[in-house]
């Protein structure tokens, strides 16, 4: 089993603490009169010549139980991890022609426990039922960036959609970031004098990207030869914002833009006065504020899901085999892969459907390929 850190598997190619140099397809012409060539830095990246490797040290302590003449199979460990000087990509100023640069960021924090249990619940000679459950839970909690002073951050990734990763000391690594609702001292919302949602005056972190609960559940069946299993996954307790509800919301095409569209929406809270609002927005004009006002606080959603991730039916053919072949097992399998959602809380889309895949935007999800289903058959001889 393992666990996620953004960052932490920061690709760092060969060679990038070097600056180097291109040759632009434009000529200019030098105070002689003759052209020549124009030479300009390679790449969005600034090389940082300082960049350390990251050091680890861990804590770990481990249980392994058998039990019921190996009926009942148990692992367990409890971690704690300190990492530091973690790689990850930072973003700078654009006025320097760079986007980002790679950089170590401090100390993090993994706290966590692995489990794997495995039973044989049912064990006769003509029927077997195993089951194996899996999980993790780990936490990962910025100690340190430049400094411990918390509420320091930095920003390690950007959402085309007007979201943003942080890197926040004292809070959970990963922290997706953008303007929320505005509420007032006794947490009402606050809306403006043309009864539109005002954004509130400073980003918000909307909690971490990184599931804190992964792992799954496996049942297998064998009855004289015929094999059945399905396996049910989970990843829980992280958050993504959405850039296909993102659109949905701001062309109308979301149903919770719906009410209000004869008449307009009137807020739930108060005006800038603190008197209760009672101004009616037009639809469009209340909910398109996710684009001009980089409200995204609407599209931030829970990216917990349960999934029937596969389903497998065989049958030992190995009997049927005449004598003398030199084949010792024969067993043909029907499989089908990612065959549903059971449960999901983003709507719209599936949660493990992303268009970026690069850990310094995860939980940013954009509009991608959709996820697909498949069905197949693996035919399994051995000699």
């Amino acid at each position: 089993m393992a666990y996620a850190e953004v960052g932490s598997d920061t690709d760092v190619s060969p060679y990038s603490d070097v600056l180097f140099y291109g040759i632009n397809a434009n000529l200019f012409a030098n105070p002689s009169g003759a052209l020549q060539p124009v030479g300009g830095s390679s790449g969005s990246q600034l090389p940082n010549p300082t960049l350390k490797p990251m050091r680890t040290s861990e804590t770990e302590i481990g249980l392994d139980l058998r039990m019921f003449n190996n009926r009942v199979r148990l692992d367990l460990a409890v971690y704690n991890k300190i990492t530091q000087d973690q790689i990850v990509s930072a973003t700078i100023s654009d006025a320097s022609s760079f986007v980002n640069t790679l950089i170590n960021s401090g100390e993090s924090r993994n706290q966590g426990i692995e489990m794997l249990l495995d039973l044989d619940i049912v064990k006769t000679n003509n029927l077997t039922w195993n089951f194996v459950v899996n999980g993790s839970y780990n936490k990962t909690k910025v100690l340190s960036l430049l400094t411990d002073e918390p509420g320091e951050n930095i920003r390690v990734g950007s959402h085309v959609f007007n979201g943003f990763l942080h890197h926040v000391v004292g809070e959970e690594l990963g922290q997706l970031t953008g303007f929320g609702y505005r509420f007032d001292a006794q947490g009402r919302q606050i809306f403006g004098g043309n009864g539109v949602p005002l954004r509130s005056t400073s980003l918000v972190y909307f909690g971490s990207a990184l599931p804190k609960w992964v792992g799954g559940f496996t049942n297998g069946f064998n009855y004289k030869g015929v094999n059945f299993s399905f396996l049910i996954d989970f990843k829980l307790g992280h958050k993504m914002m959405s850039g296909t509800n993102f659109n949905a919301v701001r062309h109308g095409l979301h149903k919770i833009t719906l009410p209000g569209r004869n008449g307009g929406v009137v807020g739930v809270g108060v005006n800038e006065q603190g008197e209760t609002n009672t101004v009616a927005a037009g639809a469009q004009t209340y909910w398109e504020v996710v684009r001009s006002q980089q409200l995204v606080e609407p599209i931030v959603y829970d990216a917990g899901y349960w999934r029937l991730r596969q389903i497998t039916l065989g049958y030992d053919l190995t009997k049927l085999i005449p004598s003398g072949l030199p084949v010792t097992s024969v067993v043909l399998n029907i499989v089908a892969n990612n065959v549903a959602l059971l449960k999901k809380w983003v709507p719209n889309i599936d949660p493990e459907t992303f268009g970026f895949s690069s850990d310094n935007v995860v939980g940013l999800e954009s509009t991608g390929v959709p996820s697909t289903r498949s069905l197949g058959f693996n035919l399994n001889v051995k000699f």
